[in-house]
């Protein structure tokens, strides 16, 4: 038996179709929880708590930005400086970064938020051990068709 160039390529694409195929199988939220329950929770949980971390990094380097901000402002005020125009750090200047700050405070402490909600979440599909299921609806789920009706639509 004789190796063929052409049928090696042949097989080495169809282990690679074959492959995406299964990678790509592996992500329905079908089949994931199932097949591989303990790494899917596993992913929820860790994407959850990342998401998190870098939100409160987000919160807390702009809050440290704004107290800086707001200390350089106490400073001009307290000696009585009245920069020129020309310079980097003006009275004005620093005024809008402060409410430039303060308006990302607010910004960022609901993403805080909702990066918690977002952990509790993936907590809670853990410990119900949640499934999507194979349904495409049921007694729980209204269908497209009703909708439509719901939302005073014909």
């Amino acid at each position: 038996m004789r190796i063929d160039a052409a049928r090696v390529v042949k097989l080495g694409l169809f282990l690679c179709l074959a492959l995406t195929f299964y990678k790509g199988f592996m992500k329905l939220p079908e089949v994931y929880p199932v097949l591989e329950p303990e790494r899917f929770y596993r992913g929820l949980i860790n994407d959850g708590e990342n998401s998190l971390i870098m939100k409160e990094r987000h919160f807390d380097f702009n809050n440290q930005t704004g107290l800086a901000v707001a200390m350089r402002i106490k400073e001009l005020n307290e000696r009585g400086e009245t920069p020129p125009d020309t310079q980097l750090v003006t009275r004005e200047r620093a005024g809008l970064a402060l409410g430039k700050c303060l308006a990302k405070d607010a910004r960022n402490a609901d993403y805080v938020l909702l990066a918690k909600e977002k952990l509790e979440r993936a907590k809670r599909l853990k410990a119900e051990n949640w499934s999507m299921g194979w349904s495409l609806g049921g007694v729980d789920y209204p269908r497209f068709d009703q909708l439509g009706a719901e939302a005073g639509r014909p």
